[in-house]
């Protein structure tokens, strides 16, 4: 299974490529074929269709996310700890996972990807930290619950990407104040 998996896997990555070069709407299945190495009949066992191809994407750029968000919080006992590792890792995630910019490529993929994943990363953000969420006043308070928290500090996020802030941590700071954590605060791994 390891060399079929790579297979999937460099296909994926082809097109992750070529979307944020070109968009979606310019990708290629033959290009992304070439890029990854396999023959169109290759590309075609593993994704019939374009339509396909884009959901591996998606299906990829959701994992890489849970999976990174856990790594940054799991390093972290402390509820504030965990909070303010989220908050660093929303802020810098986008910046950091992307090398190209796909929204100069493709504007309306990316923002409709962001509407089809936020539900998705909402689930995410409120599962990985709990009760650490708590730790927001507007939660705290009652104002908001812990799934509408979540929502605001992706919304930020993804604010963030579209009309980038010239300092992102001149933003997260920012968002420290609004989640309730000092504005200078500074995660340290447990370990």
């Amino acid at each position: 299974m390891g060399s079929n998996s790579n297979t999937a896997a460099a296909i994926v990555a082809a097109a992750r490529q070529a979307i944020a070069e070109r968009g979606s709407g310019k990708l290629s299945l033959s290009a992304v074929a070439a890029r990854a190495g396999v023959s169109r009949p290759t590309l075609y066992r593993w994704f019939p269709t374009r339509d396909h191809l884009l959901e591996a994407v998606a299906t990829e750029e959701e994992q890489e996310f849970y999976a990174g968000m856990c790594v940054a919080i799991g390093a972290h006992r402390a509820p504030t700890g965990q909070l303010d590792a989220a908050m660093r890792y929303l802020v810098l995630y986008l910046d950091e996972s992307q090398a190209i910019d796909p929204i100069g490529a493709d504007p309306e993929f990316v923002v409709l990807g962001f509407r089809r994943i936020l539900p998705t990363q909402v689930e995410t953000l409120v599962a990985v930290l709990g009760d650490a969420l708590t730790q927001v006043p507007a939660v705290r308070a009652g104002a908001l619950t812990r799934a509408q928290a979540a929502e605001m500090f992706l919304r930020l996020a993804y604010s963030h990407y579209l009309l980038p802030h010239p300092d992102p941590e001149v933003l997260l700071a920012n968002i420290r104040g609004f989640a309730g954590l000092p504005q200078n605060a500074a995660t340290r791994a447990v370990g």
